[in-house]
């Protein structure tokens, strides 16, 4: 499978980008699926003007993002917790797209703040936007607080026992996500023959 990570913050010295890289790493080398980070910092999209397929001309990058979501099996959205809820970054580029992007994809969602509870409202809220895209959300959210004593910058776990709670996550992610993916492919087959 093919899993996408989109890095949902674009602010100066982000720390849930560390997250992200950590989860990238924990896939390559934990799993035998691919993992590709969209970085939305180095999109730079403008505030939504119109969706892409009636955008008289897209912002740059955002046909090869929508592609790029578009090609993979799953998704995690990863997101520090800025006034209760996600990034405007994720949100924009999420309604740049069409729900066919994520439709019938399994997407989990992973919450980060330098705080004791890991940006659970933003986590929650996350679920509410999946399910608005029609795609699956896992019951389980990966929240990941004190995120400075958990990760460095590029991503390296320093708290050991954290690799727990990661398992945890991915384990049910993968086990979702397998099953969905599984079950496209059955249907392709079915619909080929």
């Amino acid at each position: 499978m093919q899993i996408a990570i989109i890095s949902g913050s674009t602010r100066l010295n982000r720390q849930s980008h560390r997250v992200t890289l950590a989860l990238e790493r924990w896939i390559e080398t934990h799993t035998d699926h691919r993992a590709e980070v969209l970085d939305l910092a180095q999109y730079h999209f403008p505030t939504l003007e119109e969706v892409l397929g009636r955008h008289p001309n897209p912002p740059h990058g955002l046909v090869s993002f929508s592609h790029r979501v578009r090609q993979a099996d799953a998704c995690l959205f990863v997101s520090p917790e800025y006034n209760g809820s996600y990034t405007a970054a994720l949100k924009n580029a999420v309604d740049y797209l069409r729900e066919r992007e994520f439709a019938h994809k399994v997407i989990g969602v992973v919450s980060v703040s330098t705080g004791m509870l890991g940006g659970i409202r933003a986590a929650q809220a996350m679920q509410q936007l999946v399910l608005g895209i029609s795609g699956y959300a896992i019951p389980q959210m990966l929240t990941v607080g004190q995120v400075q004593q958990r990760f460095d910058e590029q991503g390296r776990l320093l708290d050991a026992a954290f690799e727990k709670n990661i398992r945890q996550f991915m384990d049910e992610f993968l086990w979702l996500s397998e099953a969905v993916y599984a079950k496209r492919i059955s249907e392709c087959a079915a619909a080929a023959s």
